[in-house]
């Protein structure tokens, strides 16, 4: 007689996943251990820049916003709150929601501008694979992208995408037709910085070769897309052409939406007004080069790599930042 021998898949509990996520120590900054926490399968989504599946592309992507990136010297959490939100049998999958309360000083490039803002990122945690299998980000309404688009709207960065097209995508500036460097300078100026009610960067824009260009400078593979023409990547890839056009609502839920609401107020920023300038009342708020980047939990080795000051004869970012009834100053570059 032939038996069949079935292995029952052991039940898995809320608190027994939660624990797996807690256990792997899931630290964005950690580059070296992302393939312990992310594989193939897993994708990183916002909205406005759209969708990077697999470990390199999410490194990639999550570099860029970290120091080490041409445009962020620092990158600085004041204030974090993690929540677990959801467990889900069948697929054995728990989700998790982080916030941050994030101070970012910009490099040179982008004239060392001082500022905060929230952040607001979904986990979901597979307790087989024990991976991330996806990671959605919200920054904020657009007033954040409106801010994301004055810091990095220089002459500087615009140089620094045309510099790396010319000098590390030789293909794809002769598929162009470019003949110079102000040429291309000129090509890119005349595109839109982004598009859409809530600020899309992933089309024909300039706000999207301004983050291709980060991820072109070491690595060809997106050189593609820098063109101004479209063109394919290696992998068949076309992008700042066409934005796919995501929902914010199809990546979070009005409740998740609502307890970030909550964490945005209680970190002092207006409802609409989701990025401000860093508050002080004397020079000792504002900080100076050398200084330790700021984080919670961790000693991240990166510091401030130039001075603020405290400011009080700003009536326009005074406004941004407190509303008709200023109470402070803010930290400016020096």
């Amino acid at each position: 007689m032939l038996s069949l021998l079935v292995t029952a898949v052991p039940s898995l509990t809320a608190p027994e996943c939660a624990a797996g996520f807690v256990e792997a120590q899931l630290n964005l900054r950690q580059f070296e251990l992302y393939p312990t926490w992310f594989d193939d399968n897993s994708r990183l989504t916002l909205a406005q820049t759209g969708v990077y599946e697999g470990v390199d592309d999410i490194e990639e992507y999550v570099r860029y916003i970290f120091p080490g990136s041409p445009y962020f010297s620092v990158h600085g959490i004041l204030r974090s709150e993690k929540t677990f939100l959801s467990f889900d049998e069948e697929k054995r999958s728990c989700m998790f929601l982080r916030m941050n309360h994030n101070r970012y000083q910009m490099s040179e490039m982008a004239n060392n501008e001082l500022w905060e803002a929230p952040a607001l990122v979904k986990f979901e945690w597979h307790f087989d694979t024990q991976r991330v299998g996806r990671m959605d980000v919200y920054l904020g309404d657009r007033s954040y992208f409106e801010r994301i688009d004055f810091v990095l709207n220089t002459p500087a960065i615009n140089s620094f995408v045309c510099e790396t097209l010319h000098d590390s995508c030789a293909d794809v500036w002769a598929a162009n037709n470019l003949t110079s460097l102000g040429e291309c300078k000129a090509k890119l100026a005349a595109l839109p910085v982004d598009e859409g009610e809530i600020l899309y960067r992933d089309g024909n824009t300039q706000g999207c070769r301004w983050l291709h260009a980060v991820f072109a400078s070491t690595n060809a593979n997106h050189c593609a897309h820098l063109s101004f023409k479209p063109m394919a990547d290696p992998r068949g890839r076309v992008k700042c052409q066409v934005s796919e056009q995501l929902q914010v609502s199809d990546l979070f839920s009005d409740d998740e939406l609502s307890k970030y609401a909550t964490f945005v107020a209680e970190s002092g920023f207006e409802p609409d007004q989701h990025w401000r300038l860093s508050p002080c009342k004397t020079q000792a708020d504002c900080p100076a080069a050398g200084d330790v980047e700021e984080h919670p939990t961790t000693v991240t080795g990166n510091s401030y790599k130039s001075n603020a000051t405290c400011v009080f004869g700003a009536p326009t970012k005074r406004r941004l930042l407190f509303g008709p009834t200023p109470q402070a100053g803010v930290c400016v570059p020096a």
